[in-house]
Order: structure tokens, then C-alpha cells, then sequence
């Protein structure tokens, strides 16, 4: 096969990657379903293929199990060709437990979609696509990214209230209670308004019919905050920039997703992961200065701090002390910048505001497009010239995308300075674009 009507036929594949199969028109002499009802049956699809499972795990529910999907576009663009909105496995009534969720992006050929769930090829394709009334500038890199940095131990995340003020906790258990990981705190108490455990971008969902909303905010760190059961909720819109410590809403039992919930409350969960689905365990993670530990069985355990340890129930003495340990301080370029064919690119970033040397364990996350991928040779450049190379060339690999996280000893490196990524195009007859890169110390 001629290497460049391959290289087309790729690029293709990878934009389908992880989306659900397009549905065609309707049969002849069938009238189609209309414009909406199609994009529901599409991304209701893929959410079937990609998180189903996961959804009845977390529900406690049988492989059997059917379940209802709520899908709900949230921008168009003028035309009605493209749209992005969140897609949410509805929870049965009397399971405690919150949302699985998905952001999703399609674009409109004729009577078709194409769909992507966030973290998939598909989904990081549309979004360099996606015209800037459906996907936000700002949100186009971390949209990108099928991979993601680890999440830090040292979280970075305060507690879902005001700094230096009590609440308590109804103990460390699952997302639906004794399902693992035990990645979820109930608090209450204190004044009762919720807030941002990080600065981030939240997301709404669930929004649809004048509920009230359950909140993510996806953080600069790899972690992704959950927050449910919450009413008189913010009324900024999805893909807002929210502070940390900004009002989120209020303690409530509210169920815009369903499930059930008792007494007036937040399910605070932590996930992480490019979709922010995966479920990460709370223990021995410092989150608002204290660090938290599962007990023998759901809704036991304690947060500690020193000599002094809060159980469930004690209110309200559980302090936060805010983000605690550093969260590793991040730093990124979201400029395109072209790789010629047969040339080479430099992206920096300026470092500033860390003392001594680099760390041994330096994240570096590439975000990479190009016709042909095997073609390229990538290298971190250090403030000292140094380049530490992160991947070599494979005349083999015609994949088109690079989204990838390299760890790199950097120890000999001073941190503050200006490091580059270079990307050297070795082979004749294609080219690309560096599309944004980080580094995590």
C-alpha cells in the first residue's frame, strides 16, 4: 500500500479509536430518527463500550445489569455540525454511590455522527478539529491527552470547605459504598457551602430539566474532584475556571443523577486519569493537610495529622488546613508550533520558582502530532544543553499521534532555567506539529 494513502487511512482509524460505531441514515423507506435522537444513540453506544462495566462495578450491580444513559449536549456550534456535552450512566434508585460520567465530542457528516469519550484518540482528534464555540481554547491540551501524568501522593487538594474551618466525615469507603478503591470521603457540617478543592475547570452534569448539577472540576495535577448530592450549585457553565476555595454549592441530598442519600451532605470522590474516570484510593493520601486511612470495612477509617486522628462522626473538628504537601509544580506550552519535514522544532518552557536541582523522577508529557510518527526523535532539552532522549526513531510505526509521560533523571539539571522539547523530523515526506508539552517537578 502507497505509504501516504496508508498514513491517511491511519490518521482515520485513530480519530474512530475508542468511539462507538457511527449509525447510518435511516433504512429506506424509514423515516431517520431525528438530529438529537441519533447523538444519543451514538454516544449512549460508546458509553456502553467503554464504560459500562466500570459504571456497574461502581454501582454494586450485577454484569447483567442494564442501565439508563443520560446525554446532554452542552454547546453547539452554529451550524450544528459539532457539540460537546457530558454523557452519564444514571444511577438506580437506593444505591449511594456517584455518577460514572464521560465529556464527549461529535461532529455531524450529513445524518452520521462521529463521536469520542474523553481520553480516547477519537476524543483528542475532535478536539484539535472542534471550532472554538464547542471546545474552548484552554481546554484543547488537557482534551488532548489519552495519557496522564501519576497522580501525586501529595495531592495538592484542600478539604471541600473554607480553610481553618471544622467539619466532619462519615468515614473512607467506595464509590458505591464496598466497592474498591475506596475512593470516597461524606462530609458535613460547618456553614454547609462547598467548595473547589484546587483551582481547575469544572464540568456539569446531570444540569438538564433545572436540577441542580453533580460537579467534577478536573485539576492541573492529574486528579479530578467529584462533588454530589450538592443544591443552590454555582451557576457558572461548563469549562469554567473555578479558584481554589471557590463556592461550588451547598450540602444537600439533592439526586439530579439518582441514587439515594441521607442527610444533607457532599460524596467527595477522587479519580484521576486523561477522562478522569478512574477511581483513586484515598489511602495514605494528604488531602487538607491531614492524611487518610481505610478502615476494616466501608465508612471506617480516619484522617490523621501529628498525634491527632478524626473518626466519623466527630464533628466538627476535622480542620482544613488546605492543599498541604506540594502538589509538584507544573509547567507547560500550549503553543503549536510546526515540524518541518526532514527539520526540527523546539518548544520551551521557563522554570522558575523552584530551588537546587531538578528531581530524579522529572514528568515530562508530550501531547505530539504527525503523519507519520516512527519518523520522529524526541529529546528533552535541559537548561544546561543536555538532552535526555525520550524516544528514538521506528520507520514502523504509522501512528499519527504522540500523547505520552517520560520520566526523566534530571538531578544534574538546576530546575530554574529554560528547557525545550525537540522534535527532529528523520524521514522524507511527512510532517507535524508539537502541540503542547509539560513538565511536572
Amino acid at each position: 500500500m502507497n505509504r501516504r494513502i496508508r498514513t491517511v487511512l491511519t490518521a482515520l482509524g485513530a480519530v474512530l479509536a475508542g468511539a462507538a460505531a457511527v449509525l447510518p441514515a435511516g433504512s429506506a423507506g424509514t423515516a431517520a430518527p431525528p438530529l438529537e435522537q441519533k447523538l444519543t444513540q451514538v454516544v449512549s453506544g460508546a458509553m456502553q463500550d467503554r464504560l459500562g462495566a466500570q459504571a456497574r462495578s461502581g454501582y454494586g450491580l450485577a454484569a447483567s445489569a442494564k442501565l439508563e444513559i443520560l446525554v446532554e449536549p452542552q454547546r453547539w456550534s452554529a451550524d450544528r455540525m459539532w457539540t460537546f456535552g457530558s454523557s452519564v450512566f444514571l444511577i438506580p434508585r437506593g444505591v449511594e454511590t456517584s455518577p460514572v460520567v464521560s465529556l464527549f465530542l461529535a461532529r455531524r457528516s450529513g445524518s452520521t455522527w462521529q463521536v469520542g469519550l474523553q481520553g480516547t484518540l477519537g476524543f483528542a482528534a475532535l478536539s484539535h478539529r472542534a471550532p472554538s464555540a464547542v471546545v474552548k481554547d484552554f481546554e484543547r491540551a488537557p482534551f488532548a491527552r489519552t495519557s496522564s501524568r501519576e497522580p501525586l501522593a501529595a495531592t495538592g487538594l484542600s478539604l471541600p470547605w473554607q480553610q481553618n474551618a471544622g467539619w466532619a466525615h462519615w468515614g473512607v469507603h467506595g464509590n458505591s459504598g464496598t466497592s474498591r478503591p475506596y475512593n470516597s470521603i461524606d462530609f458535613y457540617g460547618g456553614e454547609g457551602n462547598v467548595r473547589a478543592s484546587r483551582a481547575g475547570t469544572m464540568y456539569r452534569h446531570c444540569a438538564s430539566g433545572g436540577r441542580w448539577p453533580y460537579i467534577t472540576v478536573m485539576h492541573d495535577n492529574g486528579y479530578t474532584t467529584g462533588y454530589y448530592h450538592l443544591r443552590d450549585t454555582t451557576n457558572k457553565s461548563s469549562g469554567s475556571t473555578v479558584a481554589h476555595g471557590e463556592y461550588l454549592g451547598r450540602i444537600a441530598e439533592e439526586l439530579p443523577c439518582g441514587g439515594s442519600a441521607n442527610g444533607d451532605h457532599t460524596h467527595w470522590t477522587l479519580w484521576s486519569g486523561s477522562d478522569g474516570n478512574t477511581p483513586v484510593a484515598v489511602q495514605g493520601k494528604e488531602i487538607g493537610g491531614w492524611t487518610w486511612y481505610e478502615g476494616s470495612s466501608a465508612y471506617q477509617g480516619y484522617a490523621e495529622r501529628g498525634s491527632a486522628r478524626i473518626y466519623r462522626n466527630q464533628c466538627c473538628n476535622l480542620i482544613n488546613y488546605g492543599g498541604g504537601g506540594a502538589p509538584g509544580k507544573f509547567f507547560e506550552n500550549t503553543a503549536n508550533l510546526e515540524i518541518p519535514d526532514q527539520g526540527q522544532a523546539e518548544s520551551s518552557v521557563i522554570v522558575n520558582g523552584i530551588s537546587g536541582n531538578a528531581p530524579t523522577t522529572l514528568s515530562v508529557d508530550q501531547d505530539v502530532h504527525h503523519t507519520w510518527r516512527g519518523d520522529l526523535q524526541i529529546d528533552l532539552i535541559g537548561p544546561s544543553g543536555t538532552a535526555y532522549r525520550l524516544r528514538g526513531p521506528n520507520p514502523d510505526d504509522d501512528g499519527d499521534i504522540i500523547h505520552e509521560t517520560d520520566t526523566v533523571d534530571a538531578s544534574a539539571e538546576t530546575a530554574n532555567g529554560v528547557w525545550k522539547l525537540r522534535v527532529k523530523d528523520t524521514a522524507v515526506n511527512d510532517s507535524g506539529y508539537i502541540d503542547a508539552w509539560s513538565l511536572t517537578f
